[in-house]
């Protein structure tokens, strides 16, 4: 890189982590809960229409400097070319794992193509996505869960990342899980049966992954309370992704 002076991870630059912990200490002091998102290079970040910083959304990193503090400029992707078609119908197939979508041109003629979800394009995403987590945020969550839940469930979810629920209301039983949506089940004394995945986050998450912006453990804290306070705001304010997608996260 010429000339340029080689920067340190740690001393002159900060990794993600290290940023979303001084934003959320930063805002801690004005007595902000919500803190403030970091985006992540290559994940679009998607943030509730109310949120107050939800500007951040159109944020695009114009540089990143790799583990040796080498500096790498990123070019603006050119905008996409316009197209002749428009989506007029699209459903999932289960048999092939793929969303069939009809297109129509100007002229009315149709055609189809189809869209494909990877979970492990998924899984991967939600990896980098991890970078912006501060792990002292994960554990001072886990503390806080430790005294929402049984001993023995918070053990299993130590364990597994899951624990379950049955709901006194509805007598729904639900799977609750670190990094992936929420699932719901009926049981009865012969069958149990899943319903689907409720995928909800509070403030925001990057999108084609499991990831939301605040760490996970605290959105599984979201998820319960939600629940236990009222099940159909929770049921209405969630993505209800059927069982066999993969946003759905099984």
């Amino acid at each position: 890189m010429g000339g340029e002076k080689t920067l340190e991870i740690g001393k002159d630059l900060l990794t993600l982590a290290q940023a979303s912990r001084q934003l959320a200490e930063a805002r801690l002091g004005q007595k902000d809960w919500s803190g403030m998102p970091v985006p992540v290079l290559g994940l679009h970040l998607v943030l509730e229409p109310r949120y107050k910083y939800k500007c951040l959304s159109d944020f695009r990193w114009a540089e990143w400097y790799d583990e040796h503090g080498n500096r790498h400029a990123i070019e603006e992707p050119p905008p996409p070319e316009p197209s002749d078609f428009r989506v007029v119908n699209s459903w999932w197939n289960t048999r092939y794992q793929v969303t069939i979508m009809v297109l129509h041109d100007k002229q009315g003629r149709a055609r189809f193509t189809a869209s494909f979800q990877d979970r492990l394009a998924f899984t991967m995403r939600t990896l980098d996505a991890a970078a912006a987590w501060p792990i002292e945020a994960e554990k001072k969550a886990q503390e806080k869960l430790a005294n929402l839940i049984p001993n023995d469930a918070f053990e299993i979810y130590l364990l597994t990342g899951h624990f379950c629920e049955d709901s006194k209301r509805s007598g729904l039983t639900y799977l609750f899980r670190k990094g992936r949506p929420t699932i719901v089940l009926r049981q009865n004394a012969e069958v149990s049966y899943p319903l689907c995945a409720l995928c909800l986050h509070p403030i925001g998450y990057y999108g084609d992954t499991w990831a939301g912006v605040m760490c996970p453990t605290d959105e599984v804290i979201a998820h319960l309370l939600m629940m236990r306070g009222s099940e159909e705001k929770f049921w209405a304010n969630a993505n209800q992704h059927p069982i066999d997608r993969p946003s759905a996260g099984v």
